[in-house]
């Protein structure tokens, strides 16, 4: 179900996107990685669902919202970098 383009196990998330979207990685077991730029503030219910593949991510300053079951399911992850800026954490992320 992915909603970008992923490129050599890499997420291609255009600059000027506010939010990742709801599942929009769901399930993309190809995803080793993802670059979120400055302009995205929130990400969305499930976004990376099911990622077995991706390993770390670093969200940027800009991000204040991680909605629930963001990460629910990437078992590959041990790492993740989550700045002061996020207010809010959903259940299960």
């Amino acid at each position: 179900m992915c909603t970008y383009e992923i490129k050599d196990g890499v997420a291609i998330i255009p600059d000027g996107v506010t939010k990742i979207d709801r599942k929009a990685f769901k399930g993309c077991t190809s995803l080793t990685s993802v670059e979120i730029p400055s302009s995205v503030t929130t990400i969305e219910h499930g976004a990376f669902e099911g990622c077995t593949g991706l390993t770390s991510i670093e969200i940027p300053n800009s991000v204040t919202s991680i909605k629930d079951h963001a990460f629910y399911g990437c078992s590959g992850l041990t790492s993740i970098t989550i700045p002061n800026s996020v207010t809010s954490i959903g259940w299960g992320a």
